[in-house]
């Protein structure tokens, strides 16, 4: 680390190591097929064929270097990011193995207040668009409010039916909904819910990062999926270590589910597990 660098988190320092370990776990655990081990685990939404509904969340891959193995790990998707439009990122011109499915994670730079925040979205999804299958957006941990991510999803909502004129295939819009905007009574998480798909988004990526029990992230997932029907993507992230909570969020409505520091961990059993069939609950 170069001389008056800020030094590195624990977390970030397992996420570096596991990146470096996980390209050779996929080479060790790869049966040669190059295939997914349960083709019926396919998944079809938001206009995607997404190869497993098990995908990588944003903050641990954030340009894009698990692509080309994402496939033998199990994965259907990476989700890169989160970045801004100064962070870049290498326009992907060709197809990623397995047919996985890149999204890309968008937010505004720390220093850009949230009253400018609707331009700040907007030039990182001008920027990073070319390079998704799907975008999401992030709203940060400075977000005044759920009506405000609300706007500036009704921004983004709005350019991206304009980009999508140009584009040869789909660009789905994700809104990431924090934990601590889906607490209180069932009617205020559907209406949180309910006012991102009126602004226009495609899916919504419920965390449940920092919620207690499993059982409530299920409840409040099974609320949210509820409220919004079949037509609108839900993806979970947050405390998914196991297939057996791969099969809980995915029977409390979740149409897609990502893991993140489960992948942190020295051993390959989750990877292995991942690329077996999923049972259904």
């Amino acid at each position: 680390m170069p001389m008056g660098a800020p030094a590195m988190t624990p977390r970030a320092l397992r996420t570096r190591w596991a990146m470096a370990r996980l390209p050779r776990i996929a080479r060790r655990i790869d049966d040669g097929s190059g295939e997914f081990a349960d083709r019926k685990a396919s998944v079809f939404t938001m206009g995607l064929s997404f190869p497993s509904p098990i995908g990588l969340a944003a903050g641990f891959d954030r340009r894009g270097r698990l692509l080309d193995c994402a496939h033998r790990l199990g994965l259907g998707a990476v989700e890169i990011g989160t970045l801004a439009v100064a962070d870049g990122l290498p326009f992907l011109s060709r197809p990623i193995a397995g047919g996985v499915r890149c999204g890309v994670s968008i937010g505004k730079p720390r220093h850009v207040a949230w009253d400018a925040a609707e331009e700040a979205y907007l030039r990182a999804l001008r920027a990073l668009h070319a390079a998704a299958d799907y975008l999401t957006l992030n709203p940060g941990r400075d977000c005044p409010s759920p009506a405000r991510f609300a706007e500036v999803a009704t921004a983004a909502a709005q350019l991206r039916d304009r980009l999508a004129r140009h584009r040869l295939r789909p660009l789905p819009l994700v809104a990431k909904l924090p934990a601590h905007w889906l607490g209180g009574d069932a009617a205020h998480i559907v209406d949180v819910a309910d006012a991102f798909v009126a602004a226009g988004v495609d899916g919504l990526l419920v965390s449940a990062e920092g919620l207690d029990a499993r059982r409530n992230a299920c409840a409040i997932l099974h609320m949210v999926s509820e409220a919004v029907g079949p037509g609108v993507c839900v993806i979970s992230v947050g405390g998914i270590d196991s297939v057996a909570e791969v099969q809980a969020r995915l029977a409390a409505g979740a149409t897609l589910v990502q893991v993140h520091r489960a992948l942190l961990a020295r051993d390959s059993s989750l990877l292995r597990a991942l690329r077996r069939p999923i049972p259904t609950l």
